[in-house]
């Protein structure tokens, strides 16, 4: 059952969210001999890749780039669009390789490291998956479409069914942490030349002390993106319930600072995130933790949690009015003119402005043009290049969430009575639901000069906070405490809520235990 009944209106707005964040808009109203040539050139490329010949995650970022413009164009669900659009899709479905273990993907080199080594990955896979979800989800509110692209959507759905969602969950990739979840990274590979015979595993082909992490919140967010994609096409409920759980965690990593949000590109999901060095014999985590230097992730996560708030799920009014905080007084120099940007940690303690360098070139911020739908700044920094008359007006701005507006998202119980942050960066318990007779990693990060950080329990339904640890942390510090639950030499199962004391701010996390 969908969560907006009114057809119409989704149609409006539709074109407003089903955008991905990486590709540059393109309006061909106004030019039609160009109308089509991003069709054309995108068919050339899939043409020379054999059907289920070698893809791999190069080649999805790559076709991802060509499939944003052309799919918003879409959404004007007219066949000049469609027909061309549905033949590109359909073809790129036909290059997805069969696996060993019989699911499809988009397999070709191993990116990171080893490029001998072949794979398909989460977000190669999702970033393609969504734009096949998007052609459906427009038929699937144009009921006079399904006649002649119903088959087609239907496919794609079936796809997104099987060969993304329960495909990475077969695998033993998804990871449930009581409200929250997230993705690891899979370590088997398969031989070039063997596409199909099996997946064979190898633990370092990211470095000897480089285990497979949990994905970062971008790519575990594409994969999110899709599952509320099939749960507003299919009404599956079980499809929303783990987009949420993976919304959740990222929600619990935003650090609240000085009014806006600030947080890292990556954190851990579960104890396998967190390793033994090899030499050195003391725990480190299995990727770094900080704010990407590359602004086009955090524009991207935007996007996604734009959709999630318009779907109603897990982010309150409060939490997009400190994003467009963030963008406006963190990042953005208030210069209409000449607008100029920092990322969006700048305002933090011991921040250093990242340089550019060959993989980054444009280190620096943007305005976060999901955001337009709250923000009349924001929305003209989106629309003054785009030649739209009266462009300060452009647009409907409010708070409206537009395919869920009777949805009502409250803050965790945990969160409440929690002061800001005075810029602690990272402050999670891995796991937070926690067996009898196991213990659990309190983990904190801060940039700051070195202070005292006070590590407290408190029941979540109330009680007197107490102190179970104080560590010195800043300068970049990763601090591991190990708690085995016990408070005041007892440990007594039920809901907790982990406070941090640092410098006058507080952070905060949940913990159950069993």
């Amino acid at each position: 059952m969908l969560i907006n009944n009114n057809i119409q209106m989704k149609k409006q707005v539709l074109c407003l969210m089903l955008t991905l964040p990486l590709v540059a808009f393109n309006n061909y109203d106004d030019k039609p001999e160009l109308r089509h040539k991003e069709t054309a050139d995108l068919a050339k490329m899939l043409e020379a890749i054999p059907d289920g010949g070698a893809t791999g995650e190069q080649q999805a970022w790559n076709l991802n780039w060509y499939l944003g413009p052309i799919l918003r164009n879409c959404d004007s669900a007219t066949d000049d669009w469609l027909e061309p659009t549905e033949r590109i899709l359909n073809m790129l479905a036909d290059k997805m390789a069969t696996g060993p273990d019989g699911y499809k993907g988009f397999i070709g080199p191993y990116i990171y490291k080893e490029k001998e080594h072949w794979c398909d990955v989460h977000v190669g896979d999702a970033i393609l998956v969504e734009h096949l979800l998007h052609f459906a989800v427009i038929i699937h509110y144009n009921p006079e479409l399904k006649g002649k692209y119903g088959k087609s959507a239907d496919r794609f759905v079936l796809i997104a069914k099987r060969d993304l969602i329960e495909k990475w969950e077969k695998r033993g990739t998804f990871v449930v942490d009581g409200p929250f979840a997230g993705f690891r990274e899979w370590n088997r590979f398969c031989k070039p030349e063997d596409i199909q015979g099996e997946w064979y595993v190898n633990d370092h082909a990211r470095g000897q002390d480089a285990p497979f992490p949990s994905l970062p919140f971008n790519k575990a967010l594409d994969m999110a993106y899709c599952m509320l994609q099939l749960y507003e096409i299919t009404g599956e409920k079980t499809y929303k319930e783990k987009a949420e759980k993976i919304y959740n965690r990222f929600k619990a990593g935003l650090n609240p600072f000085q009014g806006g949000y600030t947080w890292n590109y990556w954190e851990p999901v579960d104890p396998a995130d967190i390793n033994i060095h090899s030499t050195r014999n003391e725990r480190i985590l299995s990727h770094w933790v900080g704010t990407h230097p590359y602004r086009d992730y955090q524009a991207g996560e935007i996007e996604k949690v734009v959709y999630a708030y318009n779907m109603g799920v897990t982010f309150t009014d409060a939490d997009m009015r400190r994003f467009i905080h963030t963008n406006l007084k963190f990042m953005w120099n208030g210069d209409i003119s000449k607008p100029e940007w920092e990322n969006s940690n700048s305002k933090l303690p011991g921040y250093v402005k990242p340089p550019p360098s060959t993989d980054y070139p444009t280190t620096a911020g943007t305005y976060w043009s999901a955001l337009s739908q709250f923000d009349t700044t924001i929305l003209y920094l989106k629309n003054r290049n785009r030649h739209i008359p009266d462009e300060k007006s452009t647009g409907i701005v409010g708070f409206v969430r537009k395919y869920a507006p009777k949805a009502v998202v409250k803050e965790p119980a945990w969160m409440k009575g929690i002061d800001e942050s005075a810029g602690q960066m990272s402050a999670i318990v891995i796991p937070s639901v926690v067996s009898a007779c196991e213990s659990t990693v309190i983990l904190s990060k801060a940039d700051a000069e070195m202070s005292p950080v006070e590590i407290l329990v408190r029941p979540l339904k109330g009680g007197k906070p107490v102190s179970i640890a104080v560590q010195q942390m800043g300068k970049g510090i990763q601090l591991f405490f190990v708690w085995d639950g016990k408070i005041n030499g007892k440990r007594k199962a039920g809901e907790y809520v982990v406070i941090w004391k640092y410098r006058g701010g507080e952070r905060a996390y949940p913990v159950t235990l069993k």
